[in-house]
């Protein structure tokens, strides 16, 4: 089988494949299968997700889970250079969610069998492997933080430290810059209805050294969003004009 170009500049540049030899990782993206999914009607169910591993070429995708009471929550987002499900990859266990396409996005799979044949034939991928599981576990750590908040101002400062620590953010003019958009989404990511979380963006505008503006929150210094989280873990209430919480 011919090595697709485009699918091995993509996969190179994944942390997962990071410092493995380029025969290696030609002989991965020779493997690959691909799939096209179309705006919102693309789905890979649970039986899917824990016989393969998946990696996002192009569009983005969206593991949901299906809460107690019965309510789907949006759990993580994938975009392009994002493999997903490697906990089920490297555990055995069937995944407990379910994967829906919020763009017409591309996406490559390979059998979790082949995948784990493939892990014990070089150490360093085995070890970029145990990597990614870290990381995802701090990420995990920082979601715990944002759920055990009470208040929607508080997970909203919760969740803009998560974006900052797992580097979902950008540097405009020396001021870091987190990205909401679609608003909507990140509402949800929250468990907060939109209406609610604008409020709360709001508010988060009088604090000095933050600004908001199309979906987009501009801070200072992440120290700022720190500070709020240690004063808002004493009091479950909205923001003070000028900074600190009332």
């Amino acid at each position: 089988m011919k090595t697709d170009v485009r699918h091995l500049a993509c996969l190179r540049r994944a942390p997962l494949l990071e410092g493995l030899d380029d025969s290696f990782c030609a002989q991965i993206a020779t493997s690959a299968r691909s799939r096209d999914y179309k705006k919102r009607l693309g789905r890979i169910d649970t039986d899917e997700l824990s016989t393969r591993l998946h990696f996002v070429m192009n569009g983005e995708m969206h593991l949901l889970r299906i809460s107690p009471d019965g309510q789907e929550c949006l759990i993580q987002r994938y975009l392009p250079g994002d493999f997903f499900c490697l906990s089920s990859l490297l555990s055995g266990r069937c995944c407990s969610s379910h994967v829906v396409s919020a763009a017409s996005s591309q996406v490559l799979f390979w059998s979790q069998e082949w995948f784990r044949h493939l892990l014990q034939s070089d150490s360093r991928f085995y070890g970029n492997l145990l990597k990614q599981m870290a990381r995802q576990i701090e990420q995990e750590r920082s979601l715990r933080t944002l759920s055990r908040c009470a208040g929607t101002d508080s997970k909203l400062v919760a969740y803009l430290l998560h974006k900052l620590d797992s580097a979902h953010c950008s540097i405009l003019h020396k001021t870091l810059v987190v990205d909401l958009r679609p608003i909507g989404l990140t509402a949800q990511e929250l468990g907060v209805a939109r209406e609610t979380l604008s409020r709360s963006l709001q508010r988060l505008v009088r604090v000095d050294g933050i600004s908001y503006q199309r979906g987009q929150v501009h801070i200072a210094n992440s120290r700022l969003l720190e500070r709020l989280l240690e004063e808002s873990a004493c009091c479950h209430h909205g923001f003070e004009e000028g900074g600190g919480v009332i």
